[in-house]
């Protein structure tokens, strides 16, 4: 494999996304090739570190809740059968029904 291929592919290769065979070519260039292992370390040294530096912060189970339950106020008033809404309904399920029907 060239240089110039190998650096085609090496996005693809340190992501894993190549097949077994190009997988194999890309690491035996790289077993090979001074100047592009050197690139390849480089950069699986940088997406290291930028994995490393992002937070991966939980947001706060309290404010979860008042999410939730705001959205529920606002969502489930469009949703909510009223009495009058039911009776104008064509069909009704008995378990739905009031004494008075």
């Amino acid at each position: 494999m060239k240089c110039e291929i190998m650096q085609n592919l090496m996005d693809f290769y340190l992501a894993e996304e190549l097949t077994s065979e190009l997988t194999l070519d890309a690491e035996k260039h790289l077993l090979r090739c001074n100047a592009c292992a050197g690139e390849a370390h480089a950069l699986q040294q940088t997406q290291r570190l930028l994995r490393e530096s992002i937070l991966s912060e939980e947001p706060n189970p309290s404010f979860r809740e008042r999410t939730i339950a705001r959205l529920l106020d606002q969502l489930l008033p469009a949703h909510r059968l009223t009495a009058q809404t039911m009776h104008s309904r064509q069909w009704s399920l008995p378990f739905l029904a009031t004494k008075s029907d």
